[in-house]
């Protein structure tokens, strides 16, 4: 058996006889699909990287579900990270800088020792809006983590996105052939967990003891799977992000973007045999084509179309309504830790920003004023709560705000809709489930330097205990160690506890929410902001339904 990646090189008899075992120089794992050959990070973590989990999904696997990796016994190097899924080159994006692939289902493993058994396994699911992103961006190097905590043992995982792992082909002839599209990057991430349950002991893990853990569009695959079909059994805890279950699409929403329209426009295809025959090398060139749209705007249709996971009953892995399955129980033995970052919508504020001939201009002065019109029309008779909101909510003034009057007002606004009530909607059903699984949630208000602040991804860093990853410091060194311990310790005992620090389960009243101070202080208080959480909640669902 040969495998496609181009990281993955069978070893000769030579090579194979000196590395049976752990050694120094080549630490190696027997799994199902072969023998893996990883490195000895420069910290002393073991790392297995490009491992494949399925068969790449390209010729006649193209937007089909994903078919496990055959059982082999070959041996094979596992030193360098997988391709990146196919996607947009992004200029903010690390992933998008390296060899984007449609042949991209690969895993990474990082563990102290292969010796040690039965530690607690967390898998990370990355972010970038479910159009970006990959695990070899330099800021989920799980080395740092698994450093200071050699008790667990960090996975993370590729998966399709965009137009290759959410796309709905309904209306295309030849599309009933393709039910899975517009979900597939989460049977993707089922597969790999699977593998995980499969392999893992191997890496010194527990099958019986997995944290899925995500931000951003990586948070909102995170709480698919407490919902999802095929889900149930493959990991014991779940840690969304800022990412929640509002990160889905209904039939609506696919037809509003309609993707494949697009796609079949742009490509001159007709029908899905076409679009099959279409080279990998064409479908880069269709998602580079530029609108004439000035900054992160100016990116093609296709590569601006991100379409979320597909909710639909008849149709999807993923129910019609995720928010009521949760609080019927489908995830009710599951420890959740979910939670926001204070100032999550600064950061399209920022990727929306231009300097003008006089200094710094706010391109997403537009953005800001769209969005807002959205939850205005969505909200129809209810829209004046909008306005209410705005003056009554207090937020720091600098030079920005004294040029674009209420913009971080606004700002706050969309925070709450696209962001944090979300959360807490998922909270509160979670609790509601009456299960086994506890509940937890924090407010994370430690900012970077500039105007940026609190902003959407802020907490990285900090939760992968990775100092080394300076894009947006400075970083404090204390915070990083306690927010990392947080995750851990929920990982290993279902307890985000640590000495000095108690962190008490959610509940919907009191004392709930661990928050994360400007001064990198972590204390449980009520929740932030609640006047204009309670002010907003009401509106929340039908909002999320209606848009």
């Amino acid at each position: 058996m040969k495998y496609t990646l181009r990281s993955i090189v069978a070893l000769s008899t030579l090579a194979i006889a000196m590395s049976c075992g752990q050694t120094q120089q080549s630490p190696t794992v027997k799994c199902f699909n072969g023998q893996f050959v990883g490195s000895v990070e420069d910290n002393g973590v073991l790392s297995f990287k490009g491992i494949p989990y399925a068969l790449p999904p390209v010729g006649e696997l193209r937007w089909k579900a994903p078919q496990p990796a055959p059982a082999s016994s070959d041996t094979f190097q596992a030193t360098e990270f997988g391709n990146p899924a196919l996607q947009n080159y992004s200029e903010t994006e690390a992933a998008s800088h390296y060899n984007r692939s449609e042949d991209c289902l690969t895993l990474n493993v990082w563990t102290k020792d292969l010796t040690t058994k039965n530690k607690p396994v967390m898998i990370w699911i990355h972010g970038g809006s479910y159009i970006l992103g990959g695990t070899i961006d330099p800021l989920y190097d799980g080395k740092y983590l698994v450093a200071d905590n050699p008790d667990i043992v960090l996975v993370s995982t590729n998966y399709r996105i965009g137009l290759m792992g959410f796309i709905d082909f309904s209306h295309v002839p030849g599309g009933e052939a393709f039910p899975d599209s517009p979900y597939l990057g989460i049977l993707d991430q089922q597969m790999a967990m699977r593998w995980v349950q499969q392999n893992i002991e191997a890496f010194g893990g527990d099958p019986n003891n997995v944290t899925i853990f995500g931000e951003s569009a990586g948070g909102g695959s995170v709480s698919c799977h407490l919902v999802a079909k095929g889900s149930e059994g493959l990991f014991q805890r779940a840690i969304p992000m800022s990412g929640a279950l509002n990160l889905t699409f209904g039939q609506k929403e696919f037809d509003q973007y309609d993707m494949a329209e697009a796609l079949t426009r742009l490509s001159g295809c007709k029908n899905m045999d076409e679009l099959m025959a279409l080279s990998q090398e064409r479908i880069l060139e269709l998602l580079e084509m530029e609108t004439g749209r000035q900054g992160i705007e100016g990116g093609s249709i296709l590569a601006q179309n991100n379409n979320h996971p597909m909710r639909d009953d008849a149709r999807s892995i993923i129910p019609s309504d995720p928010f009521k399955a949760l609080a019927e129980g489908a995830s009710k033995d599951v420890d959740v830790m979910i939670g926001t970052t204070s100032e999550e919508m600064k950061y399209w504020a920022y990727l929306y920003t231009y300097m003008g001939e006089d200094g710094l201009k706010i391109f997403s002065d537009h953005f800001l004023t769209s969005k807002e019109e959205e939850i205005r029309n969505v909200l129809g008779k209810d829209g004046a709560v909008v306005d209410k909101f705005i003056n009554s909510v207090v937020c720091d003034q600098d030079e920005i705000s004294a040029k674009y009057p209420k913009i971080w007002e606004r700002t706050e606004l969309q925070t709450e809709m696209f962001f944090r009530l979300a959360a807490l909607v998922m909270a509160n059903n979670h609790v509601a489930a009456g299960g086994k699984g506890k509940t937890y949630m924090y407010y994370f208000g430690k900012g970077i330097d500039g105007w940026q602040g609190a902003c959407h991804a802020c907490e990285l860093t900090y939760a992968f205990d990775n100092l080394a990853y300076e894009v947006g410091g400075p970083y404090d060194p204390t915070l990083t160690k306690n927010f990392s311990k947080a995750f851990t310790n929920f990982a290993r005992t279902g307890n985000p506890s640590q000495p000095g620090i108690e962190w008490t389960p959610y509940t919907p009243d009191g004392v709930n929410t661990m928050v994360i101070g400007k001064d990198c202080s972590m204390t449980m208080q009520e929740t932030p902001r609640k006047n204009q959480v309670d002010l907003l909640l009401p509106h929340y669902l039908d909002f999320y339904f209606k848009k």
